[in-house]
């Protein structure tokens, strides 16, 4: 085998390492003699190899922080960056993790007017034809959600999670895994979580969003 084969061969094992690893634009690589036992070739054949992805903008390496994918960022990654990079798996987590808790907040502080426009929205997603309509819908109702919450950060990220969502393989997850006995029983939770918020009840709106985003997970992903 030619040099080049050598380097073209450990260039291919690299970047199947970033796929099994799930890794995206920001994410740090281990260090070099760690990664160069992961790959089976020497650290000098991995220098070489990261000298020449460096070349092409695929990596930055810092002096004392390690080696890092794509290209030098001024200042850190922002929160909405990091959600737009996620992986739909990692973002889904993040979901269950905030929205309960909003939905709880919501319960407690949401206006009339608040109240309305959430139903609104859950009203829309029942009316809707093509997926498209029915994927801004399903955002529109969780941002009304964190809205009502009157709190800046809440409505931040949930933004960023529906823009995460209406992006590249997430939003191809999603077309291709609706189905209309899925989309009525997303309706169906939609009306649940509503009447919680409708109620004040804080616990159990809380638990409702909890179930909606549980059935979510196991419609994209089992």
């Amino acid at each position: 085998m030619t040099t080049s084969e050598r380097h073209s061969e450990a260039g291919n094992e690299l970047q199947a390492f970033i796929r099994q690893n799930d890794l995206a634009e920001g994410d740090k690589l281990p260090p070099e003699r760690e990664l160069a036992a992961e790959l089976g070739i020497s650290r000098r054949a991995l220098r070489h190899l990261l000298t020449k992805m460096e070349l092409e903008g695929q990596i930055w390496r810092g002096r004392r922080n390690g080696t890092f994918l794509g290209r030098r960022t001024v200042g850190p990654i922002s929160i909405d960056q990091r959600i737009l990079r996620g992986s739909p798996a990692s973002v889904l987590e993040t979901r269950l993790v905030v929205e309960p808790s909003m939905a709880a907040i919501a319960a407690v502080k949401a206006s009339e007017a608040d109240l309305v426009n959430i139903e609104t929205c859950m009203r829309r997603t029942t009316e809707v034809k093509n997926d498209e309509d029915w994927i801004k819908w399903d955002g529109a109702f969780h941002l009304a959600i964190a809205k009502a919450t009157r709190n800046d950060v809440l409505v931040g990220l949930v933004t960023a999670f529906n823009e995460a969502r209406s992006s590249g393989d997430w939003q191809a997850l999603r077309l291709a895994t609706i189905t209309p006995e899925k989309r009525r029983r997303t309706i169906a939770h939609h009306r649940t979580i509503c009447d919680m918020l409708r109620k004040r009840s804080a616990d159990d709106a809380s638990r409702a969003m909890r179930d909606h985003l549980l059935t979510t997970q196991r419609n994209l992903f089992e």
